[in-house]
């Protein structure tokens, strides 16, 4: 007879263990984690996670947005990009591996849709502020139902949109997702079709006419 293992949620007592690690644009990759006690987790779309660094000097805490979905409860993730400057996220890039693991804190936050429903959602974001709007859109993807989302990012280059892949392959399966990527410059030697310069309010109408009736979520660098 098979034997089921009980199930329980993680919390911030337990370590976190890396188990992969996935290139996604320059300087950035994504750090997959699970309960080394195969605890499930249990967020809210959105939320993020502090994570203890063991960085020489002492301990780093920097805080990322998860960029996993809860309806995917089997592991956690967080995409970091490195800036210049970086300390903690290149920290990461250069010494986190596979099989390694860390403390973390968490998940916290309420910038999250479970706090403020609505019938028609328009996201915008900037580098890696995509990646709330990411977990967000996957939360309402998995639900079954056909969702209403205008998710505009932007990015300098094509070659820089992150979890591009992930957003894609969601909006190939849905038409209630409406992918719009905004770029600086296009990438040499590959053509660009899509939208290009800085995001701006003309921009914005024509992507989606009816955003005053949009629940609005915005994340990224101030410019």
């Amino acid at each position: 007879m098979t034997q089921f293992k009980q199930l329980h949620f993680w919390s911030d007592a337990e370590p976190l263990e890396c188990v992969t690690r996935t290139p996604e644009a320059p300087n950035v990759v994504t750090f997959s984690f699970q309960s080394p006690s195969g605890a499930l987790f249990n967020h809210d779309p959105g939320q993020f996670v502090t994570l203890e660094l063991p960085a020489p000097g002492g301990p780093l805490y920097r805080t990322y947005t998860i960029s996993s979905a809860p309806s995917r409860p089997t592991a956690l993730t967080v995409t970091v990009k490195a800036q210049d400057g970086s300390t903690g996220t290149r920290w990461m890039l250069d010494n986190l591996h596979k099989g390694m693991r860390i403390k973390a804190i968490g998940p916290a936050g309420k910038f999250s849709i479970v706090h403020h429903p609505a019938e028609k959602y328009l996201f915008i974001s900037a580098g890696s502020g995509i990646t709330p709007m990411v977990a967000m859109t996957t939360w309402l993807y998995d639900s079954g139902r056909e969702p209403d989302i205008v998710f505009i990012n932007c990015a300098r280059r094509p070659s820089e949109i992150i979890l591009r892949d992930r957003m894609e392959l969601m909006a190939s399966r849905l038409v209630g997702i409406d992918l719009k990527w905004v770029v600086e410059e296009p990438d040499a030697f590959r053509p660009w079709t899509g939208y290009r310069g800085m995001f701006n309010q003309i921009m914005l109408g024509l992507m989606a006419q009816d955003y005053l009736g949009r629940e609005v979520f915005c994340c990224g660098a101030e410019p």
